[in-house]
């Protein structure tokens, strides 16, 4: 039987339209190689994921959203698998309908599935634009602008959404300076030994923006971990519990001594199911993918940070999460789960071939 990447090869979604009145060159820079590759093994998850979601929704609104969620992936394989047909590029294997079962039971609420997918869609945004300004292919630049374009809309909807369900999660107010201030003496830097500053806004919305994150992230593992069926698999997921932990206790300490509010914890709208509606396959590399994009997170915040003590917290985090995420690639590797992304050439090993 036909699989769904098999027939991603034979009907392929035309890629968006460019001007071809210029010559181009037809091959894929490593950029656009590997920016390609990444998304669309994410999409090939998140697309499996979002049809459990689906099916799971009770709230009729929500449904809708995630119904819509689940058939934007589908087109953005369909368009990349295109472009690498277009240079005899392999097409990844990602995930097929065997990763899902769709009628497992309920695991997480509608509340929870639907924050969630802000938290994809805002990491699918940031990736988008992050992936843009070094592709020189005109037609791989404009999936890269439609993708985006579409992605945001979707973020706006998902927010609507959230707000309309008394869901949204609002960043912290402050109240507005009366006056330009001007930075005096070195104890902008402060927090260590000396008297605290108080926190700026840039650093409060980075610390506020993790702790939403990971709270999020920490419920949808807590699912992940019931339901896992190798113990290896539950057994690193059972110690990403102690890596989110350290985090939520680490940002919330910050927001309390600022005297600031928290966001929702979720944990509470995970059900008591330990029906898989997963393959362990897919939920570890879904909440890799999840640490890799927290890596990158950490590091875009840790440079809006002024203020020592919480560089010094960003700092951790980085190396916290990508000890955690190291173990994981190291898990799928041993699986045998891990596709490889294309080497450059070894020159010498080729040299040597020839001797």
């Amino acid at each position: 039987m036909e699989t769904f990447y098999q027939g991603l090869g034979q009907q392929n979604a035309p890629a968006p339209n460019v001007n071809k009145e210029f010559p181009f060159d037809e091959r894929l820079s490593s950029w656009e190689m590997s920016q390609l590759w990444i998304l669309y093994l994410a999409n090939s998850s998140i697309r499996y994921i979002l049809e459990y979601f689906y099916t799971t929704a009770q709230d009729p609104e929500i449904k809708a959203l995630l119904n819509e969620a689940k058939n934007l992936a589908v087109p953005q394989l369909d368009t990349i698998s295109n472009i690498f047909n277009s240079a005899g590029f392999p097409i990844p294997h990602g995930f097929s309908d065997e990763d899902v079962e769709p009628n497992a039971k309920r695991l997480f609420s509608d509340a929870l599935m639907l924050s969630y997918l802000r938290v994809v869609n805002k990491y699918g945004l940031v990736k988008l634009g992050h992936v843009l300004p070094l592709v020189s292919r005109p037609d791989i630049r404009a999936y890269v602008n439609s993708a985006t374009v579409e992605v945001r809309k979707f973020l706006n909807k998902t927010e609507d959404l959230l707000a309309i369900k008394g869901l949204a999660v609002k960043a912290p107010y402050i109240p507005v300076p009366d006056r330009v201030n001007y930075v005096s003496d070195d104890s902008w830097f402060g927090g260590g030994l000396g008297k605290k500053r108080s926190i700026n806004v840039l650093e409060l919305s980075h610390v506020f923006e993790r702790m939403e994150t990971k709270l999020a992230e920490r419920a949808i593992l807590l699912g992940f971990t019931q339901v896992a069926k190798d113990h290896k698999v539950k057994d690193y997921f059972s110690k990403g519990h102690d890596v989110l932990d350290k985090e939520v206790n680490k940002w919330s300490k910050v927001l309390d001594d600022e005297d600031q509010p928290m966001p929702p914890s979720w944990r509470g709208e995970v059900t008591d199911s330990s029906e898989s509606p997963f393959s362990d396959k897919l939920m570890l590399f879904h909440f890799i993918s999840m640490l890799t994009l927290s890596v990158a997170a950490n590091g875009f915040a840790l440079t809006h940070c002024n203020r020592m003590d919480l560089a010094g917290d960003f700092v951790k985090s980085i190396y916290d999460v990508h000890s955690y995420w190291k173990d994981g690639i190291e898990l799928l590797i041993k699986k045998g789960w891990m596709e490889e992304i294309p080497l450059a050439a070894d020159r010498k090993e080729i040299i040597n071939m020839k001797q």
